[in-house]
């Protein structure tokens, strides 16, 4: 038995008050001889036992009244183990435990994780189970693998050892996931009686509508739920949300963008904070801006790598009471060049000649130059169309349905597109077939040159734009773009997030220079302009080069490998068609040995698959080649941001989702019993009260009737 307001026990002294006016009145006689008392006092004497039983009665009622009435008002708690258990009597019963191991259980409370208070109230479960009962344990990032499955504890110690050294995930609750796997568990059990145990930090993160269908079928099936809260309400945090590359690629010399984001839900204000970047074995610092409590702030940085290859990132924010997501981790590959296709409408040999001249240099300057391949329209239209980076289209007549097909899937699969117009454009066939309105490529409506002059460009200011670099040069730069003609287009009804206006000409109507669209995981970006001089003088400006690398940048292919993932996502490289994988194996962060992981085929070829993924860092896996040439390849995990999210789901609300369930909510801590949810008794105790006032009244008039 525990008690809700204990303090109040020190009143528990006033039950001696009885006692002592008791022993205070009681009355001494001097002894006196006298004829006629010989005769009352063997009245006295013949009832002297009676008196005594009747007023020691009376003290005890008087005092069991003032003890009763302060256990009440101190709200004690019965626990359902020991009493509580002894007049329930007990059933075999099919217990499901789950202990919530995802990111947020780390917060820290008094210096202690959620997680580590969840493992003491497990084996303090544990410990109250009988022997014939049958227990399953898992976690919430692993449900379809439970720790124990239907076992029987008649020697708990070795479960228990397992449990105090269970480490947790960095991976995101879902309820709705765990529930599932948990039903299936249920369905099985042979005992008459099931019951499930959360044991979590209830936080508002992974619960959803999609756990009162279950939870309803349980209440019909009469399975008991329980839910045991070991969380801290409090929410302050400065989190790490999310640490990325800017640049779809990154090139060896080149700077690379990377861009983090910091929130701080609460806490006191961020000033002269520090945060600690480390590239491969370079550790540098980086001062954060001042960042006050409810507001979120974007951090960006450069990096820079002089050889191809693969390096780890990492950052990380000072130290607080949530330090998982104090950390993000990067695989930052570095190619070795980047590949473009210039498909050129007037292709010629003289110099500057050709529609896609301007664009060859801009894209060969530099002390690294990207990998060029031109063609002519009609060497292009004899062969297939083959992958690349970004592909370039200038000045082409039109495509036929089956290339425009093909492009379309390249763009799809993450290929870039850039379109420029010029003479040879055919309006209708470009609307035709790579328009098809709205669900092919072309991000609007082609309709017909305009002639101008117009003199000046306005850059939009939009999130993640291809030409965002544009936007930070001074206007005077971008006045002294001339246009003598540009391709007008009508823009599609309505807003849509795939197309967007980076960039409008400086005329009347502002009719759109750069037009994007996200097709897939690729873009297409229309210029309404030439990609040379015939239609505007911008060729020849300094900023055309920064206009045009910094769009193919961005919209490139990225890497064929997703090396960045979130924790419980698998592990995927896909190898060519035909090449042999020797002894494959992934080493993770955290685990002594590496990991052995089986080979698949399909039909692209060869693919290495891991799936267990719960903890954030970085993870190798290597293989040997038909050579016996040692290969790797890096991937990052962090932990899911939603976690970073630590309102608490307050309990009416938990109890609504949970439908017809309507289960108690245990909040553990050094007041309260775990083994059940425990029963306030103080309206009992009350009632107990009441009638002892009865019965004290009544003993008093009977003990105080005259003789």
């Amino acid at each position: 038995m525990v008690f809700l307001a204990p303090i109040l026990l020190s009143g528990l002294a006033l039950a001696s008050i009885p006692i002592i006016i008791h022993l205070l009145n009681r009355r001494r006689f001097l002894r006196i001889d006298w004829a006629p008392m010989r005769y009352l006092k063997l009245t006295i004497k013949t009832n002297r036992r009676r008196l005594r039983i009747e007023q020691l009665i009376l003290l005890a009622v008087r005092t069991l009244a003032i003890l009763v009435l302060f256990f009440a008002v101190a709200r004690p708690v019965l626990s359902q183990s020991g009493v509580g258990a002894w007049l329930g009597g007990r059933s075999r019963t099919a217990r499901v435990i789950v202990i919530d191991d995802s990111s947020s259980m780390g917060y820290l409370a008094q210096r202690r994780a959620g997680f580590d208070t969840a493992k003491d109230a497990t084996i303090q479960l544990l410990k109250s189970i009988g022997a014939q009962d049958s227990v399953t344990l898992l976690t919430t990032s692993a449900p379809d693998a439970p720790l124990i499955r239907e076992a029987h504890l008649d020697d708990p110690a070795k479960v228990l050892a397992e449990i105090a050294k269970l480490p947790l995930s960095d991976t995101a609750s879902n309820w709705g996931q765990t529930l599932k796997a948990v039903d299936t568990y249920l369905s099985g059990a042979a005992l008459p009686i099931r019951e499930v145990v959360l044991v979590t930090d209830q936080r508002r993160s992974g619960w959803g509508g999609d756990v009162t269908e279950i939870a309803n079928r349980w209440a019909g099936q009469y399975v008991k739920l329980k839910v045991i809260d070991v969380g801290s309400r409090d929410v302050q945090n400065v989190a790490l949300s999310s640490f990325e590359q800017e640049d779809a690629i990154a090139l060896p010399d080149e700077p690379v963008n990377l861009k983090a984001q910091v929130r701080n839900d609460g806490a006191p204000s961020l000033e002269g904070t520090q945060a600690a970047l480390k590239l491969g074995d370079e550790t540098r610092p980086l001062m954060l801006p001042n960042l006050p409590p409810g507001k979120t702030t974007d951090v960006s940085l450069t990096v820079n790598r002089q050889q191809p290859g693969q390096y780890p990132v990492f950052l990380k924010l000072p130290g607080d009471n949530f330090p998982q997501d104090d950390v993000r981790w990067m695989s930052l590959t570095v190619r070795q060049n980047l590949e473009m296709s210039l498909i050129d409408g007037e292709l010629s040999a003289q110099p500057f000649e050709s529609t896609t001249d301007f664009l060859a240099t801009a894209f060969t300057v530099g002390h690294h130059p990207w990998r060029i391949q031109r063609s002519g329209d009609s060497d292009w239209s004899a062969t297939a169309p083959s992958s690349t980076d970004v592909m370039v289209l200038a000045n082409i007549a039109s495509v036929s349905p089956e290339r425009a097909a093909t492009i379309e899937q390249l763009v799809h699969n993450g290929m870039g597109l850039m379109i420029f117009m010029g003479e040879q454009v055919d309006p209708q066939l470009y609307n035709q077939r790579l328009y098809r309105e709205g669900q092919g490529l072309l991000p609007c409506r082609i309709d017909r040159p305009l002639d101008g002059p117009v003199t000046g460009m306005f850059v939009e200011q939009v999130a993640q734009s291809p030409i965002a670099s544009m936007a930070k040069l001074a206007p005077e730069a971008l006045t002294r773009i001339v246009a003598k003609r540009f391709m007008g287009v009508s823009m599609p009804q309505g807003k849509s997030q795939e197309v967007r206006t980076l960039a409008r000409w400086n005329d009347q109507e502002g009719h759109p220079a750069i037009v994007e669209k996200r097709f897939g995981k690729g873009s297409v970006l229309l210029w309404t302009m030439t990609a040379d001089k015939k239609w505007s003088d911008w060729p020849v400006d300094p900023t055309y080069v920064l206009a045009v690398r910094s769009a193919a940048m961005t919209i490139a292919r990225g890497e064929r490998q997703q090396d960045n993932l979130i924790a419980t996502q698998p592990l995927v490289y896909q190898l060519p068609a035909g090449q042999a994988v020797i002894d494959a194996r992934v080493a993770a962060p955290g685990d002594p040995a590496p990991h052995s992981i089986p080979a698949h085929a399909d039909k692209a070829g060869t693919v290495l698959r891991y799936d267990h993924t719960i903890r954030a860092g970085i993870y190798t896996m290597s293989w040997k080649d038909a050579a016996g040439k040692e290969q790797s390849h890096q991937y990052s995990v962090n932990g899911d941001k939603a976690e970073s999210d630590l309102e608490p789901i307050a309990d009416d609300q938990l109890k609504h989702l949970l439908g017809n369930l309507q289960p108690p909510i245990i909040h553990y801590g050094a007041q309260a019993m775990l083994s059940g949810p425990g029963r306030e008794i103080w309206r009992t105790l009350a009632m107990t009260l009441m009638g002892l006032l009865l019965v004290e009244t009544l003993l008093a008039v009977w003990v105080g009737r005259e003789r």
